[in-house]
């Protein structure tokens, strides 16, 4: 009678990778979201020049995650409604 060694399997041999990359990706968007969400609001009621266009470069899929940090470290100087009718 031969003994088999037992040998250790990874827990990532047991999922798919494609799935696992989805997932990560469904997170990410998740997070984006109402993240855009609140970027918005708090633009609108900072009172700045283009509250979507903070928004819209939260959603994008790459650098969403990037823009939100530049936003909310910077949000003090951003331009103004009103400074733009000057």
């Amino acid at each position: 009678m031969r003994l088999r060694r037992h040998t250790y399997t990874p827990w990532y041999s047991f999922v798919d990778i494609a799935e696992l990359v989805m997932l990560a990706v469904a997170a990410v968007v998740a997070l984006q979201i109402p993240l855009a969400i609140v970027v918005h609001v708090d633009a609108k009621r900072l009172g700045l020049a283009n509250p979507a266009m903070y928004e819209l470069g939260i959603l994008v899929p790459t650098a969403g995650l990037a823009v939100a940090f530049v936003y909310f470290s910077r949000r003090r100087e951003l331009p103004r409604a009103d400074d733009a009718s000057e």
